[in-house]
């Protein structure tokens, strides 16, 4: 779609968001979510983020896509900050700089702020999208901003 400039938009909530809803209540502790644009009020440069998935994992830091598996595994992997947009949280997924990343299978995924001892259950993005082989930028969907905040605010409380 193409507004009247002729920009390409989108509605980023519905494209990347969604939300799942038992008939139960469920024993675990649901994640928190961030405030209303709690990423851009923070210094996130030396920052680690939480990735977790089920999807493709990589065998070797070389391959290319040859090197890609699927096992159907629950995995975690720490990241490292490297950018931020009005919508886009992005984040290192090269193993060269000791940082993991996400891959075919993990979209809709959680990435939590923090890593490892200063890990949170503060979850700030969703998995969405990265390079080819899965290796270099892992471009994930910002929860905390006002397109994604109305259509969560349907299904949860927010904060």
């Amino acid at each position: 779609m193409r507004d009247s400039a002729g920009t390409a938009v989108y509605n980023s909530a519905t494209a990347f968001s969604g939300v799942v809803t038992l008939d139960q209540n469920q024993s675990a502790t649901p994640a928190r979510l961030p405030t209303l644009n709690q990423l851009a009020k923070m210094d996130l440069r030396d920052r680690r983020f939480t990735a977790v998935g089920y999807g493709d994992r990589r065998e070797s830091k070389s391959g290319g896509n040859k090197a890609l598996f699927f096992d159907g595994e629950r995995r975690w992997v720490s990241q490292s900050f490297n950018s931020l947009t009005k919508v886009w949280l992005k984040l290192d997924m090269n193993p060269s700089t000791g940082s993991g990343g996400t891959c075919y299978g993990d979209s809709g995924g959680p990435h939590f702020l923090g890593a490892g001892s200063n890990e949170t259950n503060l979850l700030v993005a969703l998995t969405v999208t990265g390079d080819t082989p899965c290796r270099s930028t892992d471009v994930d969907y910002r929860v905390d901003t006002a397109s994604a905040r109305a259509f969560l605010r349907d299904f949860v409380t927010l904060p």
